[in-house]
């Protein structure tokens, strides 16, 4: 985590070390060297079948141990788009170029590694440059340059990096501390400061969900983002800017105007969802998903020229299209009708809560953005399902309680939504729902559980039950093997699940420090509210170390024992105030802490 490197000890006499260069992005790394002494090791090549994704041709380089995998994409999204070039550069044996063209050589050889001379080093370059030429060239510079070189360049840019971004600490339980570790580095090898791009379900490290954008970046990854390295929040937001053709396609091909965002969105922006799956239909909650992240950066970090450029096209687009989706009925409410929720076991349903909820929080922002009295008064009478005689909202007309769910929906709507539901009905909300929540889901879910059972907590007793039932529960079934990796759902789906790491670590920032991000345009100056929960039960320590505010103008770090402790900077011209307000009535040892902006006094 320290140095951006997976690092493998085999019986304390060969070292492995891979990476993904920091500097070079288009460099991967793999370094053995010996640990004490000499040893003799074999290495085997290990090819795999066939790419079905791209016809590859092998080109040899006469006199060296490497070779050129080069070709093309076999399948583009539509008929109008181009296919890709690809080009790889890989570590070959010359004995082994005798291989047939288009296909990956299978290899072994023997290596003699001693611990007194350089460590072995492969590399592997990938590439859309067609001028291979130019690209033998910068390969011969990775080959020419010093293996202590590029150890460190890359070590340096990586810590940049960590030194930039918000830290979680975790103290007093090994495994939790691990799989934090593990979490912030999933997210951040995910996406780059360079690249107006946004993170699939399995991040860069699988091919899992064919490397598509879901509703997993906006709602699990990107709140860790926005207060971890907003740089790449915003460029997770820029890569739906960029491809809001794509969205105007999809709402125009459903007879709807403005923007209708692909469930599946890829290469071209376009909806990518395959035809026998009907979410890409009928899942049209990420339209208001995307809404919401949007709003969030705005919130939290204020710059007049990325609301002005980014963040209020993504709200006006998407309220044009909400406006021209819902339907008003002989209640004079209006209704959303025909989807499919956040829980995935059903479909063709009417009036999901978050659905409704978030359609409703992305109308209202767009309004912020560009005044539009039909816009509020679609927000303002939205249909909210209720249900009086057991005080807790129905997941959708017609649900009824235990039905098994997929993940967390209904839920979502107190955090990360912040609606001011009643707190009778959000706590009737979470009894119920935890019941019928099936514990095979998605491994995120828990984690929203956690963090809003213990904004409601009234006592050490809920915040262990909390803590053991959902935080330790979604951890503990979900994580993986020696590098604390995440599964999709315990022990199937996806591996390498950033979406799991994203929900993960919001229990952290949003449970245990309590953050909430605040904006009311009669108090602008209020940037964010904590109210830290003391962690209990195995856990002694959580520390959050420069939480971004304002861009990163303002930085918060909160340390959560017994007690809590806050730190912030600030910019120059910056006067920040806090003010706590104690809860005496309460068991728990919490208090508020309001960070507020002050103006800077004239000079009498």
């Amino acid at each position: 985590m320290e140095t951006g490197r997976y690092l493998e000890r085999m019986d304390d006499t060969v070292e492995r070390t891979m990476y993904v260069h920091r500097e070079h992005k288009n460099l991967l790394v793999h370094e053995m060297k010996s640990i004490n002494g000499f040893h003799e090791v074999c290495i085997k090549s290990n090819p795999g079948p066939p790419s079905k994704d791209i016809n590859f041709t092998k080109r040899v380089v006469q006199g060296k141990d490497y070779a050129v995998y080069y070709g093309w994409t076999q399948i583009i999204e539509w008929d109008s788009d181009p296919n890709l070039y690809i080009a790889v550069i890989t570590w070959e044996p010359r004995g082994m170029h005798s291989a047939k063209i288009g296909e990956i050589s299978s290899w072994s050889q023997y290596f003699n590694l001693d611990s007194s001379k350089d460590p072995l080093i492969f590399h592997t370059m990938i590439t859309e440059e067609t001028d291979t030429a130019k690209v033998l060239q910068e390969y011969e510079q990775y080959l020419n340059t010093k293996s202590e070189v590029l150890m460190s360049t890359h070590m340096a840019n990586w810590k940049n990096l960590r030194q930039t971004a918000a830290k979680i600490k975790v103290e007093g339980y090994t495994e939790l501390t691990r799989t934090v570790n593990s979490s912030v580095y999933e997210l951040l090898i995910s996406l780059r400061e360079d690249v107006y791009w946004s993170s699939s379900p399995g991040g860069l490290t699988t091919n899992s969900y064919n490397g598509h954008v879901f509703w997993d970046f906006e709602t699990w990854m990107y709140p860790v983002y926005l207060v971890m390295h907003p740089i790449l929040a915003k460029n997770g937001l820029q890569y739906r800017l960029n491809h809001l053709p794509g969205a105007r396609k999809k709402a125009a091909d459903n007879k709807y105007l403005g923007a209708m965002w692909p469930w599946e969105s890829s290469y071209s922006g376009d909806e990518m969802t395959p035809r026998f799956a009907k979410t890409g239909q009928m899942e049209h909650h990420i339209s208001g998903d995307i809404v919401f992240a949007a709003r969030q950066y705005d919130y939290l970090h204020r710059n007049a020229e990325v609301r002005k450029n980014l963040l209020c096209p993504l709200a006006i687009e998407t309220a044009i299209y909400w406006a021209s989706r819902v339907e008003i009925d002989f209640d004079g409410l209006y209704h959303i009708r025909n989807i499919i929720p956040p829980d995935e076991y059903v479909e063709n349903v009417d009036d999901n809560i978050y659905t409704n909820d978030v359609a409703k929080i992305s109308l209202l922002y767009a309004n912020e953005c560009r005044a539009n009295e039909t816009w509020v008064d679609i927000a303002t009478h939205m249909y909210v399902e209720y249900n009086a005689s057991l005080d807790y909202h129905p997941e959708f007309t017609g649900y009824v309680p235990s039905r098994k769910v997929k993940q967390a929906d209904v839920i979502l709507v107190s955090f990360p939504l912040g609606q001011n539901y009643t707190e009778s009905s959000l706590r009737n909300d979470l009894r119920i729902y935890e019941k019928a929540t099936d514990w095979k889901g998605p491994a995120m879910t828990w984690a929203m559980f956690f963090i809003n059972s213990v904004e409601l907590a009234n006592s050490t007793q809920d915040v262990v039950r909390a803590t053991h039932r959902h935080l330790y529960k979604g951890f503990l079934l979900n994580m993986k093997g020696l590098f604390y990796v995440w599964w999709e759902a315990p022990h199937v789906g996806a591996i390498h699940f950033a979406t799991g790491a994203g929900g993960f670590l919001q229990a952290f920032v949003f449970g245990f420090a309590g953050l909430r991000i605040h904006y009311d345009p009669n108090k602008p100056e209020v940037l964010a509210r904590f109210k830290p929960i003391t962690p209990l039960e195995l856990v002694t320590k959580v520390q959050v170390e420069d939480i971004h505010l304002l861009e990163g103008k303002v930085k918060i770090s909160v340390m959560v024992e017994p007690g809590a402790t806050f730190v912030w900077t600030r910019n120059e011209g910056l006067y920040l105030s806090l003010i706590h307000i104690s809860e005496p009535t309460r068991p728990l040892y919490i208090s508020y802490a309001v960070f507020c902006l002050k103006k800077k006094k004239k000079k009498k």
